[in-house]
């Protein structure tokens, strides 16, 4: 059924009425094949199912507008052909043999039509004196010398800090790395950290107490099996107690292991400080709640440990002491049903200066987790905290070597990422506190730690007031190599972080972090991979577009800046051009309405720049969009191939730049909306004679403009 279209010409002759959506019939001297097969119906001549996608479309639409056929080859330099991806070329080469016979037959089909004439040979005359009138003296309603481009984000950088050439520093330069020994065939291992000044240990003042005998808790066994912890937790929670009652450092905690005999190893933990037995009898009860820079809250981690070691690491008792008491912890019956549950004693024993947990256990496994997650807490040996890159009161970060696994560190306590306590790239983040409840709520089993977790803490950092904006552009110098539109592999969650906390600066308001970045930085804006590919070339450095927050130009800056494409004056007969191109987008408006464009997008602005003289980046571009926050604004186009290409070219290359409102060439929104936009456009021609008469008088009018009419080889 023909599609009715709106009249932007005013004709009143009955046989050309343009928006009545009746066809006018070609004249009955149009040549019908011979051969029924050779018949092609517009069904099957633009259906996906005898040629793919993209392919087809811009072939065809070459193929009626221009009278030439297009199937995939490096007829032109188009960036959508230098860019295809890997889907669309194997599009191309599974169609290739049936899309050269399809468009073979659509041009002879086609290309006699352009030669015809309608029924009523007045209308082509109408047609080709309307627009050769319009070619000849219609003005163009913008200015040629100004293209529109994307105002800067911040406008003014006020008293913006500097970005330093390097940060570092020399803290904590004394710290080397400990010659742990390796624990004995036997299962023999005596190891104490060295005692450093930065201990501070804990003295809690004796108490009174009564002892008690097979205290029955409220623990079942089986509640072990409602958390899911490995050695590397259970460790981590009882060294955590340790980690905390020394000042958090692990200096001066002594390990020691040995064989007991029918492969049991005996494990004892011994540390300096001491506090009262309530803090490892009652869940809830903590001497770390309320400190920030203390691993631990709720003192459910140790009862949780020993409950882990009693029913799956062999062993019959835990015991815990300190000062006066000591509790022994064990699984018995309870009174009220046959399960088994956790039990307590509570002794006294000679005072004793200091605290220690110990086990006997048959996991030979437990022993080597123990003397590996040394390093998992801040200590005098651990290197991580050696001479950070920055450091401020709330954070420190250290790059590592290429090799080297990082972590982020809370409280000098290694936390996992992603499950893994190795999965954070070479980069160490070490909190010095723990962030807000709001920020972070890292539970009470403290479970890993995810990217939305390492981004709410990089937002928290980027807001804070308890650090200055200096220390915070250093804390975004020590992380330029993450500063780019993707991680490496391994980097992703440092990259992540970054963007994160450049993310969280609103660059409206007016105490928004501002910096002033080298000139090799810049904050990614919409543009083509080319131009990308030949700014990274040159030594420029793309980053996240969220950079572009905290003063950082982004590539549309740039671009203004450099003067990208300087603009040319038309001539006389390249206007003409322009104008009839304009035209040609208008007759098609019902098509491209169709594909959600706007009027002021179809009615576009053509620009011209001549790539040989100016363009320092990308000198194989023969046009480029204009695309500001996804609605088109116009179009660049080279004036030699505006000089020298087709009609059909030409118009093909303005359908290919207006799609690009919804992404980059090598975005599967961009082939989708192409292919769409194209088939959209040759339903048009096809259903309506008049529009294709009146693509015909443009193309012929076109031709005759000067003397370089001919399609660019």
């Amino acid at each position: 059924m023909p599609v009715q279209f709106v009249n932007n010409y005013g004709f009143s002759n009955p046989n050309f009425n343009y928006n009545s959506g009746v066809n006018t019939k070609i004249n009955n001297n149009i040549p019908e094949s011979k051969d029924e097969n050779n018949k092609i119906s517009d069904e099957k001549l633009y259906s996906k199912k005898q040629v793919g996608g993209v392919a087809l479309a811009t072939a065809l639409s070459a193929a009626i507008l221009g009278g030439t056929v297009m199937y995939i080859k490096a007829r032109r330099n188009i960036k959508w052909y230098k860019n295809e991806n890997e889907v669309l070329s194997q599009i191309a080469d599974n169609a290739k043999k049936i899309l050269k016979e399809e468009l073979e037959k659509s041009k002879n089909r086609l290309t006699q039509t352009f030669d015809l004439d309608i029924e009523n040979g007045t209308v082509q005359e109408k047609l080709y004196s309307y627009f050769k009138n319009i070619r000849d003296n219609k003005e163009l309603e913008y200015d040629l010398l100004s293209p529109p481009l994307k105002d800067r984000n911040i406008s003014n950088l006020g008293e913006a800090i500097v970005l330093p050439e390097n940060v570092s520093t020399l803290n904590r330069s004394y710290i080397k790395s400990l010659d742990i020994p390796e624990i004995g065939q036997n299962g023999n291992f005596d190891y104490m950290l060295p005692m450093t000044n930065e201990v501070k240990i804990t003295k809690m003042p004796t108490k009174e107490f009564t002892p008690i005998s097979h205290q029955v808790t409220n623990i079942t066994e089986s509640y072990a099996d409602s958390v899911q912890w490995n050695n590397d937790k259970i460790v981590r929670d009882i060294l955590q107690n340790f980690f905390d009652g020394h000042g958090q450092t692990l200096d001066g905690v002594q390990f020691k292991f040995s064989p007991s005999g029918n492969g049991k190893y005996i494990i004892r933990i011994q540390g300096k400080s001491t506090y009262t037995a309530d803090k490892a009898i009652y869940i809830g009860e903590s001497t770390k709640r309320e400190n920030i820079k203390a691993a631990g809250n709720y003192g459910e981690g140790l009862k949780m440990s020993v409950l882990k070691i009693l029913k799956d690491g062999g062993s019959e008792n835990v015991k815990i002491a300190s000062d006066n008491w000591r509790v022994t912890y064990s699984l018995g019956k309870s009174d009220i049903s046959d399960k088994r549950v956790l039990v307590y004693s509570l002794d006294n024993v000679d005072k004793f200066d200091g605290n220690y947990l110990e086990f006997e256990t048959t996991d030979r496994s437990l022993l080597e987790t123990f003397r590996k997650s040394i390093n998992r807490f801040y200590n005098a040996g651990n290197e991580h905290f050696k001479c950070p890159d920055i450091e401020n009161n709330i954070i420190a970060i250290k790059n590592l070597p290429p090799n080297e696994k990082g972590g982020i560190y809370i409280a000098g306590q290694r936390f996992e990422y992603d499950d893994n306590y190795d999965s954070l790239g070479n980069v160490a983040f070490m909190l010095k506190q723990k962030p807000p409840i709001d920020v972070l709520d890292p539970s009470r089993d403290r479970t890993s730690l995810n990217v939305i977790n390492l981004c709410n803490i990089a937002k928290w950092i980027s807001k804070t007031k308890t650090i200055s904006s200096k220390d915070k552009v250093d804390l975004l110098r020590a992380l330029e190599p993450y500063w780019g539109l993707s991680g490496e592999l391994g980097q992703k969650p440092v990259n992540d972080f970054a963007k994160a906390f450049v993310e969280a600066q609103n660059p409206y308001d007016p105490k928004c972090l501002k910096i002033i970045f080298p000139e090799k930085y810049i904050a990614y804006s919409y543009t083509s991979d080319e131009i990308l590919d030949n700014l990274a070339q040159k030594g420029y450095v793309i980053c996240n577009s969220e950079f572009s927050n905290v003063g950082m130009k982004n590539v549309r800056d740039f671009l203004k800046e450099n003067a990208f494409h300087n603009v040319v004056n038309p001539t006389p007969d390249e206007k003409k051009k322009i104008i009839l191109l304009k035209e040609a987008l208008n007759s098609v408006e019902y098509a491209l309405k169709n594909e959600d464009f706007l009027s002021k997008e179809i009615d576009t602005k053509v620009y011209l720049f001549n790539r040989c003289e100016d363009s320092k980046f990308n000198e194989d571009t023969l046009g480029e969009a204009i695309i500001d926050n996804g609605v088109s604004k116009g179009f660049w186009i080279d004036k030699t191939y505006l000089d020298k290409a087709s009609f059909g070219d030409i118009f093909e290359t303005a359908l290919h730049e207006l799609s690009h409102k919804v992404g980059g060439d090598g975005s599967m929104s961009f082939s989708y909306k192409l292919t769409n936009v194209n088939k959209s456009v040759i339903s048009q021609v096809i259903e309506n004679t008049e529009t294709l008469e009146v693509l015909k008088a443009i193309n012929k009018l076109w031709n005759e403009i000067g003397q370089n009419s001919n399609a660019v080889a």
